[in-house]
């Protein structure tokens, strides 16, 4: 007898990220060359220095155990002072900044602290499928506002003023993923008065905040706490420690309160050793900024390789580690995706995946590249011809 699923997790499709970096496994596997631009995995690992000061504490006893749910206090108050010195945001390590599991666990944890099932949730279009997934896991009502598409991607003001009004909350990705857009301070201040004025809630993910090259760094609590505004990020693109699942949350107490119940019934608390790493990675001043240097160096290249590229139309980004590429309409993004492979040994995804927006475009990671793999890669993009014969054979 087989029991029955959830209609909850029935209605979510996986994104193909997961069926892609499959073929790109079972390519490397068989001896085939691939370049993977489908993820944003950083090319480096995390800082040598640290991780050697963290092996000394492998044999402690403390170093294997849970840690209180919040995070430990010495990783929060080191977290908060690297984020006043470099930004002049102040923090209470004690109340308003919790270490989480990961970015997407910050963000579930604090938005079913802000939402209730049935209330309305914005979302600027193209988004990041993780968080319309946990939007609708927690059954608020999706209102995803497509982005206007020019050069770049910029906000539909009319639209957005229109609709903030009656939602309960809304999710800003700055710099972008899928886009690679970044607000500029006048668009953010706008924001944040908007929100604030119709009491909804505004979530910030921050993951790439460390990778933005427009010189805009404004954060709204720089001038003072807003407390209708919550942030979180991720440590997986700063210092590479995607295994380790650690990221934080900052607001306002009376939020964070409540997304600690949360945090506590799904993972109790973040990796012990993993805060151990983080701890020593924050002691290693101007590390960060000169990997950001080099994810800027692999934009430029990217955009070189892609504006020789026929049927690619480049999409300029401010920040992170992504451009979203247009291509052509007569063409399915996910044959394309599979042609890019196959033809050109060269993994992407589709944009569909990330908002209807996304259609007719394809994610390109230049943040993932070692040294070896970056000007191969990049020759290899700059010969794509999508309006070729070989290519209406093909599909």
């Amino acid at each position: 007898m087989t029991t029955g699923t959830s209609q909850r997790t029935a209605r979510i499709h996986m994104p193909p990220l997961h069926s892609i970096m499959n073929r790109v496994r079972e390519m490397r596997s068989a001896g085939q060359e691939v370049y993977s631009m489908a993820q944003a995995v950083p090319w480096y690992g995390p800082p040598e220095q640290a991780v050697e000061a963290v092996k000394q504490a492998m044999d402690r006893k403390s170093f294997h155990l849970y840690g209180p749910d919040p995070g430990h206090l010495s990783t929060r108050i080191a977290l908060a002072g690297e984020i006043k010195r470099r930004r002049g945001i102040n923090i209470d390590p004690r109340s308003e900044l919790h270490l989480t599991c990961g970015a997407s666990q910050a963000f579930v944890s604090a938005l079913l602290a802000v939402a209730d099932p049935g209330d309305r949730a914005i979302v600027l279009e193209p988004y990041y499928f993780d968080h319309v997934f946990a939007i609708q896991f927690s059954s608020l009502v999706l209102d995803s506002i497509p982005m206007v598409e020019d050069s770049g991607w910029t906000v539909p003001w009319d639209e957005l003023e229109s609709r903030v009004p009656g939602a309960k909350v809304m999710v800003l990705v700055n710099p972008g993923n899928p886009t690679g857009a970044v607000l500029s301070e006048e668009e953010l201040r706008r924001i944040v008065k908007l929100t604030g004025e119709n009491n909804c809630t505004l979530i910030i993910d921050e993951t790439y905040e460390q990778f933005n090259f427009t010189g805009s760094s404004h954060h709204p609590w720089m001038e003072s706490k807003q407390n209708h505004v919550v942030t979180l990020g991720s440590f997986s693109k700063s210092f590479s420690l995607s295994g380790w699942r650690l990221g934080y949350l900052f607001g306002a107490d009376h939020i964070l309160t409540q997304a600690l119940k949360v945090q506590d019934s799904v993972v109790i608390c973040p990796s012990t050793p993993g805060q151990m790493l983080l701890e020593e990675c924050l002691n290693m001043e101007g590390w960060v900024e000169n990997r950001s240097v080099e994810v800027q160096y692999r934009l430029d290249l990217c955009r070189n390789a892609m504006e020789k590229a026929e049927g690619l139309e480049w999409r300029e980004a401010g920040g992170g580690f992504f451009t979203l590429a247009k291509t052509p309409d007569t063409i399915d993004a996910y044959a394309l995706a599979d042609h890019l492979i196959s033809e050109y040994s060269i993994a992407a995804i589709p944009g569909d995946a990330f908002g209807s927006s996304g259609r007719h475009h394809l994610r390109f990671s230049f943040g993932c590249l070692s040294d070896e793999e970056l000007i191969p890669a990049m020759s290899a993009l700059a010969t794509v011809n999508l309006n070729g014969s070989v290519l209406s054979k093909a599909f």
